[in-house]
């Protein structure tokens, strides 16, 4: 059976097919992940994505509907986590891949959202994988999975 989280990705790319978009819609993911806060200092807010960043992820960059739809376990089990050097915030690195890529996470931290903050997944893509050899020699390494 599927989360409510899956079935409201589902609803958010169908609706877009039909050209009445709910780039509105808040999905909440749950509470932020520990490495989250402990390593990138965000605070202890939920961690959400709205439904215009799941149709530009999906029609723009190409992140299928499943890997959207499991998105709040590569969230749980990432493979590394960088500091971001365009804007504040992290990246997290998954072991998803695409086309041979990591799919990397953006996120930032407490943003106002409506009248609440919130920490917030801005975008979602794939990234040729030397580009985290370029994030450590940059020194924006904030933590590493020991599973690796």
């Amino acid at each position: 059976m599927p989360s409510a989280f899956q079935t409201a990705v589902k609803l958010i790319l169908a609706a877009a097919n039909t050209d009445q978009p709910h780039h509105e819609a808040v999905l909440n993911i749950g509470a932020t992940p520990e490495y989250l806060r402990k390593h990138a200092a965000f605070p202890e807010l939920d961690l959400i994505v709205t439904g215009k960043t799941i149709d530009k992820v999906h029609f723009e960059h190409g992140i299928t509907r499943s890997q959207l739809a499991r998105l709040p376990a590569l969230l749980e089990a990432p493979k590394a986590l960088y500091r971001s050097d365009t804007v504040g915030g992290a990246i997290v690195v998954t072991f998803e891949l695409k086309n041979s890529n990591p799919i990397i996470i953006a996120v930032h931290p407490a943003k106002l959202v409506g009248r609440q903050r919130f920490n917030v997944i801005a975008s979602i893509y794939d990234k040729p994988a030397e580009i985290t050899l370029r994030w450590q020699q940059k020194g924006l390494l904030l933590w590493k999975s020991p599973t690796q």
